[in-house]
């Protein structure tokens, strides 16, 4: 990593809900790694066993000394940090259960960001799972299964970033009739109980409601390759 890309990490952590100072030794440790000096870094970089305010002090004075500049909104800033941490997930430098926590706390730093929220609904399904062996929003997602199952949400949501894909395409469900990528529409439906009339979501070019929904890894797979191809 660049030390730009090191010290955008570093600011992102920092806008999330908690924040380890001990980071920031680390960081300093990595920019020194780089080939870059100053009595700061080097003092930084010795703070193990420092309080926080000595390590933010000197964390401080080393960006002055690197003369770095870097302005970023706080959503740009996760948005960064999301994308790092989930392709040191694929890259397996950091640990599937490292990298989830951290995208969870991305999910509620940023407001439930759209595009972060499959992550917050594999937590809740975890949750259901030990309780009551059944999954609200992703079928086929087992305890035993779990890490296999965010790593591939991992991946999946690094090439949605990186296509730039819309929310209005990647909200996008599968149609089992006409096999078409659709926005789906409410219709009225009958039924021979009560309700008589009820309404339920349809696909928007043929009206079937046999619908695989945006939540399921086979439709983000389609939503990425239909984006590609334009």
């Amino acid at each position: 990593m660049t030390i730009e890309e090191l010290t955008l990490e570093i600011y992102a952590e920092r806008a999330l809900t908690y924040f380890n100072s001990k980071h920031l030794v680390t960081w300093a440790v990595n920019i020194l790694t780089l080939g870059y000096e100053s009595n700061n870094l080097y003092i930084l970089a010795g703070l193990d066993n420092a309080s926080t305010e000595e390590r933010e002090i000197y964390f401080w004075k080393s960006i002055v000394d690197l003369k770095l500049n870097i302005e970023k909104s706080e959503e740009d800033l996760m948005e960064n940090y999301a994308l790092n941490i989930a392709k040191k997930a694929i890259r397996k430098e950091v640990s599937i259960e490292y990298a989830f926590s951290q995208m969870l706390k991305i999910v509620f730093g940023s407001g439930y960001d759209y595009r972060y929220m499959a992550f917050y609904e594999i937590d809740e399904d975890l949750d259901y799972l030990k309780y009551d062996n059944s999954p609200l929003f992703n079928n086929g997602l087992t305890l035993e299964n779990s890490k296999e199952f965010i790593l591939e949400e991992m991946k999946i949501f690094v090439q949605m970033e990186s296509l730039n894909i819309p929310r209005e395409q990647r909200e996008k469900c599968y149609c089992e009739t006409c096999k078409n990528l659709t926005s789906p529409i409410m219709k009225n439906k009958f039924q021979l109980k009560k309700p008589f009339k009820y309404t339920a979501l349809a696909c928007g070019i043929c009206g079937s409601d046999k619908l695989k929904y945006s939540n399921n890894h086979d439709v983000k797979r389609r939503i990425i390759e239909q984006s590609k191809k334009k």
